[in-house]
């Protein structure tokens, strides 16, 4: 007899022609393709739950799904069935069977971390631009460097996003940091417990601001004070944006 088991795996996916993550009536979406392929392998439907509700436009190389499934042959094969059926634009990295019968993707994550890339140069580039966010005027990395560490911490984010769920827009921060590569390619990176929604999106263009000198390094402390929306710069571009790592606790999974 074939029992059912749970697996979990790390999720692939380049955002540019899905709604967004999350299951919509009459709309591509991420977790809609991995169901039709999961009901296609097993011929049973199958719901998945993930880490993230990544917005449309937004990629992601970390991404962590878990689903149940009756499969008699090996995880390897698994993997390859999935990724042999899914579309293109989404590929299985990692696939493993459950070990802790409580897992949840979300619920059991302590921290995630995304990254925004952005072109900076004077003119686009056709080649990355469904993946990278162009700035024509020249950045100051240094300001933006000493905006984005007045970010660590445990702040009330409430002028940076709205909660998925709930009221409470505190969050703890403990990684926020630009990487400049020397083709002109800047890299964000943000690592905290969780998230709220366009969080990431709308301190990215907030820091751009500072960078262009439009507004001080330390103004951040003052939007943060303010508990305003209106008082943050309007999301950048969700190309620039990517979920890239979800942690667990050890031996949760």
């Amino acid at each position: 007899m074939n029992l059912e088991q749970r697996y979990w795996a790390v999720v692939e996916y380049d955002g540019t022609d899905f709604y967004g993550f999350q299951l919509q009536a009459e709309a591509r979406t991420v977790q809609g393709e991995i169901e039709k392929c999961l009901e296609r392998i097993t011929q049973r439907t199958i719901r998945i739950s993930a880490a993230g509700r990544t917005d449309a436009g937004v990629h992601a190389t970390g991404q962590v799904v878990a689903f149940e499934v009756t499969w008699k042959h090996t995880l390897a094969d698994l993997q390859r069935a999935i990724n042999a059926n899914l579309p293109t634009d989404i590929v299985f990295n990692e696939l493993q069977r459950v070990s802790t019968p409580d897992f949840h993707p979300r619920f059991s994550a302590i921290s995630r971390t995304y990254q925004y890339h952005i072109l900076n140069q004077p003119w686009p580039s056709a080649v990355q631009r469904r993946y990278v966010c162009h700035v024509d005027r020249p950045l100051d990395i240094d300001l933006m460097r000493q905006a984005s560490r007045l970010l660590l911490g445990s702040h009330d984010f409430a002028s940076f996003g709205k909660p998925p769920q709930g009221s409470n827009t505190v969050r703890q921060v403990t990684e926020a940091e630009w990487q400049l590569r020397g083709d002109g390619h800047l890299i964000f990176r943000i690592t905290a417990n969780a998230f709220l929604y366009r969080m990431v999106r709308k301190i990215v263009a907030t820091l751009v601001q500072v960078g262009l000198g439009t507004i001080p390094f330390d103004s951040i402390v003052e939007i943060l004070e303010a508990r305003d929306l209106n008082s943050s710069s309007p999301p950048a571009p969700a190309c620039g944006l990517y979920l890239v790592k979800v942690i667990y606790p050890e031996n949760v999974r």
